[in-house]
C-alpha cells in the first residue's frame, strides 16, 4: 500500500487527509459491464472529435500549429477548431487562447469583469485570449478527471499541489522566466504545503481567510457593555446579555457543527495568547498542552449558560442566522461574512468585528491564518511552447490593479494586506471589511504536518469535540495524551522519510507573532 499526502485549503482553512492507493479486488461481473459501457461512450466521443479532426484537415489548405489548451471535455471542440474561432473571434492574427477553471463563485463577478478587461487591452495587445469558466461543488471531481485525462486547463485552482507535481501534470514557475518577479516577490508568503514542493514553486497564495469575534452593539449598548479584550471579559458580557435577557437572547455561539469551528475558533484564537499554535513552529513538536487555558475559557460559557443552546450540532450558518436575529449577543465570524450580513442574513442592527479576546490583555500575540489555495499552471504549456503567454496573465492575476478590484468588492483579502487595502480609492468601503484586511492583527502561519502523520486513536479534533460535549473531563491529561501520540507518529514520520521537519520551521515566527499595536 502507498499513502500519498493530499493538502485541501478551504478559505484560509488548511486541511490535509492520506490518500491510499492499494490494490483492489477484481470488480464484480455489473460493474465491469457498467465501466465497459463507459469505455465504449467514452471511445465513440473520441472517434467522433477525430473524424470532426479530419474533415477539418481536408478542408484547410494548412494548419497552424496551436499553442492553446483543450477545451474543457464538454465543449466538443478541438485544438484546431478553438484556435480557428480564437482567431475569427480577434479578427486577424495569432491569438493563443488560455483556458482557466475555479469553483470561487464569492469573486466570480470581479474576475470576469477584470479578464474581460485584460482580453480587450493586454490580451489584444499580446495576442491572448483568457476563457474563465466557473464550477460548482463537483469542481475538484470534473478536474481530477480533465488532468488526468490530458484535458485539463491551462491554468487552475489545485488542492493536489504534491501529487499533481509528482505526475507532471503541472509546472514550476522556476521553469519560466516571466514568473520569476512573482516568486521572488511572494516568496515570503510561501512554504511547503502551501504553494512549493520538492523545493519548486508550483503556486503563489493569494488570499487569505480572517477571521474574529462579531458583536452585536444594539445588545452591547442595551446592557451597557464595552466590546471585550480578555476572556474574562468576554465571559462577562456573555453571562450579561443572557441573563439581563431572561435567555431570550445568549452571550455567545460555537457552531461545533461547522467542519472548521475547531481550526477557526479553537486553534487560532488560542495562538493570540500562547504565541503560536499546537505545533510549535519553532520547536517542531506538538504541544497540545497550551490550549489547556482556551477550554477552560470556553467551558466558562457552558457552566454559566450562556452558551447557545445547541451549540454541539449547531452548523455555521444556523449560527449566523441566530445572530442576525438578535438572538446571539457574540459570534465567531470570518472575513466574508462581511457579505453574509449583507446579503443571506441582513442584520438590522450595527455589528463589529473585534480581534478574538486573550487570556491577558498585556501580553498579546497576533492571531495566525494560513494561506488560501490558489492557482497553478499545467505543464503542458511549458511542453508546448506558450508559457510565456500563460505568464503574462498570470501577472495580471496577481497583479495590484487585480487585488485592489477584489479588496475594493469585498470579496478578497489579499495576502499582501495594508500594502493592497491602502491602494482603495473607494468610498463607502464596510469598517468591518478595513478591520478584516487589518493585517496588523493577523500574521501567515506555516503550514502543519498532521495530514502526513498515521495517529493511532482519536484525532484532535476528535478529542476536542469529547471535550466540549463533556465526555472528557480530564482535559489536562487528554491534551497531553495528544501531544504524546501526535509526536511519536511525528517522529515516525521523520523516520521514515514522509516528513521533512524543516519545511515546518519557522525560524522567524516568534517576530511574525508580535503584536505591535
Amino acid at each position: 500500500m502507498f499513502i500519498k499526502n493530499h493538502t485541501y485549503f478551504f478559505g484560509g482553512d488548511v486541511l490535509r487527509c492520506i490518500h491510499k492507493v492499494q490494490m483492489t479486488p477484481a470488480p464484480a461481473a455489473g460493474l465491469v459491464n457498467e465501466k465497459m459501457e463507459e469505455f465504449i461512450m467514452r471511445l465513440k466521443k473520441y472517434l467522433g472529435i477525430l473524424l470532426s479532426g479530419i474533415m477539418v484537415l481536408s478542408m484547410t489548405a494548412c494548419a497552424g500549429a496551436d499553442k492553446g489548451q483543450t477545451a474543457p471535455p464538454e465543449s466538443g471542440q478541438t485544438e484546431g477548431t478553438k484556435k480557428e474561432q480564437t482567431q475569427a473571434e480577434a479578427g486577424s492574427g495569432d491569438v493563443t487562447k488560455i483556458t482557466m477553471w475555479s469553483n470561487d463563485q464569492h469573486d466570480q463577478a470581479v474576475y470576469e469583469e477584470r479578464i474581460k478587461a485584460f482580453n480587450e487591452t493586454i490580451g489584444k495587445e499580446k495576442g491572448i485570449s483568457v476563457e474563465y469558466t466557473v464550477y460548482g461543488s463537483d469542481y475538484y471531481t470534473t478536474l481530477d478527471v480533465a488532468v488526468t485525462a490530458g484535458e485539463g486547463p491551462d491554468i487552475f485552482k489545485c488542492n493536489k499541489i504534491g501529487n499533481y507535481a509528482e505526475a507532471g501534470y503541472i509546472m514550476p514557475w522556476e521553469a519560466e522566466a516571466g514568473l520569476k518577479g512573482l516568486v521572488d516577490r511572494f516568496a515570503e508568503y510561501n512554504a511547503p504545503g502551501y504553494g512549493e514542493f520538492g523545493q519548486k514553486t508550483y503556486s503563489i497564495p493569494i488570499r487569505v481567510t480572517t477571521y474574529g469575534i462579531a458583536c452585536n452593539m444594539d445588545v452591547f449598548n442595551q446592557y451597557g457593555l464595552k466590546t471585550p479584550e480578555t476572556w474574562d471579559e468576554m465571559r462577562a458580557c456573555a453571562k450579561a446579555i443572557t441573563e439581563g435577557s431572561k435567555e431570550s437572547t445568549y452571550g455567545y455561539a460555537l457552531a461545533m457543527g461547522y467542519g472548521s469551528y475547531n481550526y477557526f475558533y479553537v486553534n487560532l484564537p488560542n495562538a493570540a495568547s500562547v504565541g503560536d499554535e499546537y505545533f510549535n513552529h519553532t520547536t517542531g513538536r506538538y504541544d497540545f498542552e497550551s490550549l489547556g487555558g482556551f477550554f477552560d475559557h470556553l467551558q466558562g460559557f457552558i457552566d454559566d449558560k450562556s452558551m447557545f443552546p445547541g451549540y454541539e450540532t449547531m452548523d455555521g450558518d444556523t449560527a449566523r442566522a441566530q445572530f442576525s436575529a438578535g438572538n446571539i449577543g457574540m459570534i465567531g465570524v470570518m472575513s466574508s461574512d462581511v457579505t453574509t450580513f449583507k446579503n443571506q442574513f441582513p442584520c438590522d442592527f450595527e455589528w463589529t468585528v473585534i480581534p478574538y479576546p486573550v487570556a491577558d490583555g498585556s501580553n498579546r500575540y497576533k492571531e495566525p491564518v494560513g494561506a488560501a489555495m490558489s492557482y497553478v499552471i499545467n505543464s503542458r504549456a511549458a511542453k508546448d511552447g506558450y508559457s510565456d503567454k500563460v505568464a503574462e496573465f498570470i501577472n495580471y492575476l496577481y497583479s495590484d490593479e487585480m487585488f485592489v478590484a477584489t479588496n475594493e468588492a469585498q470579496v478578497d483579502i489579499s495576502i499582501l494586506g495594508d500594502e493592497i487595502t491602502s491602494q482603495s480609492k473607494v468610498d463607502g468601503l464596510d469598517p468591518n471589511w478595513i478591520k478584516f484586511s487589518d493585517m496588523d492583527v493577523f500574521c501567515i502561519k506555516y503550514p502543519n504536518p498532521d495530514g502526513d502523520l498515521s495517529i493511532e486513536g482519536d484525532s484532535y479534533q476528535d478529542v476536542y469535540n469529547k471535550i466540549l460535549t463533556g465526555i472528557i473531563t480530564d482535559v489536562d491529561g487528554a491534551l497531553k495524551d495528544l501531544s504524546e501520540r501526535y509526536n511519536k507518529a511525528l517522529d515516525e514520520a521523520v523516520a521514515s522519510g514522509k516528513v521533512n521537519i524543516d519545511d515546518y520551521i519557522d525560524p522567524n515566527i516568534a517576530d511574525k507573532m508580535k503584536w505591535n499595536q
